[in-house]
């Protein structure tokens, strides 16, 4: 248990919180190893524990009734999955998880988590403000995914990913057929936006391996608004509750 309570106290959501209470909160945890395309839950499942990623990637998704899924959220090192789940009653899992690649996580049970927030005030308060962050970050993906177009959504994506710089090359954490799926638009649609960005001379790269050349020239290009401190924001926005990963590739 010594080596659970470790990794959840370097946990920004968890860091706070005193030895005793990381102990009963890791009571009965235990290390999940899945390998690619290896499935957590299925939903529907009771909903018995939540999950805290070490390594690797998910996809939360839910099976669509044209047999297509529909990925709601990617996740990776460091976020919790399913945590808000465990708070409903009938506790059950909303969405499907599967590791887009090999993942590792901590399972915690549900009564440690239940039973700290009944005793520590501060703890669930601030739980509870990080649920509603991402529940705002949910409304304004979902307005962004009613009110833009393809090529926008492409755009802004990338923009948010390499976090508006010129020049820094990033991974994208997930395959092409995902992404597509994330952002609402088929794999031959984002294809075909990526090539055409990148005849422009807007982006550079393949693959998942992609550098933005001129976030002034992207926007114009796909009619965003120029990329001043307000549009950053926006996009921040538009993303953060997609969980994508910020690391970047030199």
């Amino acid at each position: 248990m010594s080596a659970i309570i470790d990794v959840l106290a370097r946990t920004e959501l968890f860091s706070t919180l005193k030895p005793n209470a990381l102990r009963a909160l890791c009571e009965g945890g235990r290390t999940i190893n899945l390998p690619d395309n290896g499935h957590l839950f299925e939903v529907g499942e009771m909903a018995n524990a939540y999950y805290l990623m070490t390594s690797g990637v998910m996809r939360l998704y839910r099976p669509g009734l044209d047999g297509e899924d529909k990925v709601f959220q990617v996740v990776a090192e460091g976020d919790l999955v399913a945590e808000t789940a465990m708070f409903s009653e009938p506790c059950i899992y909303p969405l499907s998880a599967e590791a887009e690649s090999a993942s590792t996580l901590i399972r915690l049970p549900r009564p440690g988590l239940l039973g700290l927030v009944r005793v520590q005030p501060d703890f669930a308060l601030r739980l509870l403000g990080e649920m509603s962050h991402r529940l705002y970050q949910a409304v304004n993906r979902l307005d962004q995914l009613t009110v833009t177009n393809a090529g926008q959504r492409v755009a802004m994506y990338l923009l948010e990913l390499t976090e508006w710089r010129p020049g820094h090359w990033v991974v994208l954490p997930v395959s092409a057929k995902v992404l597509a799926r994330q952002l609402n638009v088929t794999p031959e649609t984002l294809s075909r936006l990526l090539t055409r960005f990148r005849q422009s001379g807007l982006i550079s790269g393949r693959g998942r391996r992609w550098m933005i050349l001129d976030p002034t020239e992207l926007c114009r290009a796909a009619n965003l608004p120029l990329p001043d401190a307000q549009c950053h924001c926006a996009g921040s926005q538009f993303f953060r509750c997609c969980n994508f990963s910020h690391r970047s590739c030199s």
